[in-house]
């Protein structure tokens, strides 16, 4: 099952496509299950035994546990946002879709983490399970990492707007505007990625050597036929168009955003009679206050792997099997839980900075611990009248 040609498989977090060769990618998939220390590319400034140390740490021990606590935030903060309370405002409309998409990806993430988890009892069961989230759940993985690249768009050009143009801000974002923009940035995505659902599949087969059933893959000849054009599509155009310019997009009006705010917050505070009408003006900093540490997390955390991908794009030599191929590697593992803390860590900033949300949340684990007393109660009720029965 080694073709000697190239093809498209995925990075992990959803970071980017990379093109390698199919034998190559069985062979590196095998060695994270094996003790070989054969030099995966030359390696640069680490040698593969740290590079591989590096990946181990991250994707066994540091990523499973955040990316679990984001599953757990991002599922508090759905309910919240998307409840009556909170879900009229347009902005929320966004976040509570955002927090839908984090839980897509957290959840495939957990799973593609599974196999490093799985390898130290059962090494032949880690790599079928690698292999299979290899496929679709990896191409799945992309699209909601890049779905809330691209949401995070959306809430800083709806600040922008909140900001710069005050007065009209409830003329142009509605909650009408917010859903089709939610569903126009899934579409977008999906349609951009949708060709590489099928560029392989998975099948199995019993090794009478090994006495196990194991995994391969099998790529389709469409692709192999056609690798250079997916090559230039997946490694140059998806990851400037939803990887590289969106960050560029989101980083400039973020720094205005920020300007034009603490410009505003110094003229308040030299007006005579700022604090008698600053209630609603309040509001208004709190809540781009949030938005922004939001899409601010998004950046610190996102820069790494852009600047990653934006190397591997200019200086081949920065990518898996190039001469700088184990470097690339550890920084890869590490712009994937950045991804995945960026992915997490939502649910804090909405604690932190949004009242509402907070109280919510304590009304609701309150109202969550009343309800499981009083069902515990009446079973407390009931050993004691049994005993005092049995007494009589």
């Amino acid at each position: 099952m080694a073709f000697n040609t190239t093809l498209n498989t995925l990075e992990p977090c959803g970071s980017s496509f990379t093109t390698i060769s199919a034998s190559q990618m069985n062979s590196t998939i095998d060695d994270q299950y094996s003790n070989n220390n054969n030099t995966v590319g030359s390696g640069g400034f680490i040698t593969k035994v740290s590079a591989e140390t590096i990946r181990s740490v991250i994707n066994c021990y540091l990523i499973p546990p955040v990316a679990l606590f984001g599953l757990i935030g991002n599922v508090l903060s759905l309910i919240i946002l998307g409840g009556k309370k909170m879900r009229q405002f347009s902005t929320n409309i966004v976040l509570a879709y955002l927090a839908f998409i984090d839980i897509l990806l957290l959840l495939i993430v957990f799973m593609r983490k599974v196999p490093c988890l799985v390898a130290k009892a059962d090494p032949i069961t880690a790599q079928n399970i690698d292999y299979v989230m290899l496929t679709a759940p990896g191409i799945l993985e992309f699209i909601t990492s890049r779905t809330s690249s691209l949401l995070s768009l959306v809430i800083c050009c709806e600040r922008f707007i909140a900001v710069f143009k005050p007065l009209k801000v409830k003329l142009w974002v509605t909650p009408k505007r917010m859903i089709f923009s939610v569903v126009t940035v899934t579409v977008i995505v999906i349609g951009l990625v949708a060709v590489d659902f099928s560029y392989a599949t998975v099948s199995f087969y019993y090794d009478n050597t090994k006495n196990r059933t194991l995994a391969r893959i099998n790529y389709q000849t469409f692709y192999l036929e056609n690798q250079l054009f997916f090559n230039i599509y997946n490694n140059v155009f998806l990851a400037v168009l939803l990887r590289i310019l969106p960050m560029f997009l989101i980083t400039i009006p973020t720094v205005a955003i920020i300007t034009q705010m603490r410009r505003r917050m110094r003229w308040l505070k030299d007006i005579t009679h700022a604090t008698q009408n600053s209630n609603s003006e309040n509001d208004i900093q709190a809540v781009t206050k949030m938005l922004m540490t939001v899409v601010s997390v998004y950046i610190i955390c996102n820069v790494p792997g852009s600047i990653s991908i934006f190397i591997s794009l200019v200086d081949r030599r920065f990518t898996t099997r190039g001469e700088f191929g184990n470097t690339k590697r550890a920084v890869s593992s590490m712009a994937s839980f950045l991804s995945v803390l960026n992915s997490s860590a939502n649910f804090i900033v909405y604690i932190v900075l949004n009242k509402k949300f907070s109280d919510i949340l304590v009304q609701m684990l309150c109202g969550f611990l009343k309800k499981s007393r009083r069902y515990d109660h009446p079973k407390v009720e009931s050993v004691e009248t049994m005993s005092s029965t049995l007494r009589s």
